[in-house]
């Protein structure tokens, strides 16, 4: 499904990350934004090599 609950739940969640790294750099909480900036893409990445590794369908392709 194109608008499925998981597409829905990870565009909120990421919006609502991104703003509140912007307002954090706005406010002057650079820690907060930094870290932001740093931990979303290793995460990302983490997510993205678990989703390989247990995706049932790309099993199957192998």
């Amino acid at each position: 499904m194109l608008f499925g609950p998981g597409v829905l739940i990870a565009g909120a969640s990421f919006i609502t990350i991104v703003v509140l790294e912007k307002t954090a750099e706005d406010f002057g909480i650079t820690w907060l934004s930094t870290t932001l900036k740093l931990v979303v893409p290793i995460v990302a990445i983490l997510f993205a090599i678990f989703f390989l590794e247990t995706n049932a369908l790309l099993r199957w392709l192998r």
